[in-house]
C-alpha cells in the first residue's frame, strides 16, 4: 500500500509539473485569484515547516544576514514588494536553491560555496523571487485538481481555513504540503516557468543595482559543475530544469533586450 501511494505521488507530480508548461512568460502574478495572499502565506508557513524539518537551518549570523540583505534588496524591486519575504540558508552539501509559497526563499551552503560574488548570489536569489512573483507553486497547486481528483483546491483552502482556527493540520492540506515541498526541493518547474523566473531575475538584479550578467556566469558555473566528476549528483538545482545551454542563449538574448531598453 505504501509503495502504491509513492507511485501515485510520483505520477501526480509528473502531471503537475507538465500541466504548468503553458505558463505565462512575461507577466507574473496573474490567474491565481483562487488563493488570496493571506491563504498563500499560511500555506507557505506549513511548507516552510516541512522544509526545515528536512534540512538544518544554518545559524551563522554573518552568513544568514548577508544573504537576507541581498534578498531583501531584490524583493523591494520585485512584483510583490509588500509581501514579507523570508530568506533561509540550509546547511546542506547539495547545490540547490528554491522558493516556497508566501515568500520563503532557500539556498544551501553547498551552493553558496560555489558562488564567487554578490552579483552571482543576487542572480540566484532573484531567480527564486521570480518564482515567488509568478506564484508558480500556487499555480502548480491549482493544477492539482486536474491531476488528482481527491486533492481539490476547495478542500485545501477549507483545510487552511480550519487550521487557522486551531484545527490540527491533516488530510488534503498535509498531502498538498508534502507534494509541493517535494516539487520545489527536488523537481523544479516547467520550462516556461523557469524561463520566466530567469527573465524576472535579471530584471530584479538590474533594478537592485547588481549585474544581471551574473546570471550567465552562474549558468556557466553550473555547466562546469555538471561535467565535473562527483559533482553532478549534488547539483539538485538543475533537476527538471531546461538545458543550461538553452538558458544561456535565452539569457543572452534577454540581456541584449534589457540593454537596448535602457538606451
Amino acid at each position: 500500500m505504501r509503495r502504491l501511494a509513492a507511485v501515485a505521488a510520483l505520477v501526480f507530480l509528473s502531471l503537475l509539473v507538465n500541466s504548468c508548461a503553458s505558463g505565462p512568460d512575461v507577466r507574473p502574478y496573474e490567474g491565481t485569484k483562487f488563493m488570496s495572499d493571506d491563504e498563500e502565506k499560511r500555506f507557505g508557513h506549513y511548507v516552510d515547516a516541512e522544509v526545515t524539518n528536512q534540512f538544518l537551518v544554518l545559524e551563522k549570523k554573518e552568513i544568514t544576514e548577508a544573504v537576507s540583505e541581498i534578498g531583501q534588496s531584490l524583493a523591494k524591486v520585485s512584483h510583490r514588494p509588500k509581501l514579507k519575504h523570508t530568506f533561509k540558508v540550509l546547511n546542506s552539501s547539495s547545490i540547490n536553491a528554491f522558493a516556497a509559497p508566501g515568500g520563503y526563499v532557500y539556498i544551501t551552503t553547498g551552493l553558496l560555496e560555489e558562488l564567487e560574488s554578490r552579483d552571482e548570489l543576487a542572480a540566484i536569489l532573484a531567480h527564486e523571487l521570480g518564482h515567488v512573483s509568478g506564484r508558480h507553486s500556487v499555480r502548480a497547486l491549482r493544477s492539482a485538481r486536474y491531476a488528482n481528483a481527491a486533492l481539490t483546491v476547495v478542500s485545501i483552502l477549507a483545510a487552511l481555513g480550519a487550521a487557522a482556527t486551531g484545527v490540527p493540520v491533516a488530510g488534503d492540506l498535509t498531502q498538498a504540503v508534502g507534494l509541493i515541498t517535494t516539487m520545489i526541493v527536488y523537481q523544479g518547474y516547467s520550462r516556461s516557468y523557469e524561463s520566466q523566473a530567469d527573465r524576472l531575475g535579471m530584471i530584479y538584479a538590474s533594478k537592485a543595482g547588481y549585474k544581471p550578467e551574473a546570471m550567465l556566469s552562474v549558468f556557466k558555473k553550473f555547466i562546469k559543475l555538471r561535467d565535473e566528476e562527483g559533482k553532478k549528483e549534488s547539483l539538485v538545482v538543475l533537476s527538471s530544469h531546461p538545458a543550461l545551454e538553452d538558458r544561456i542563449k535565452a539569457a543572452e538574448e534577454y540581456l541584449a533586450k534589457l540593454k537596448e531598453d535602457r538606451k
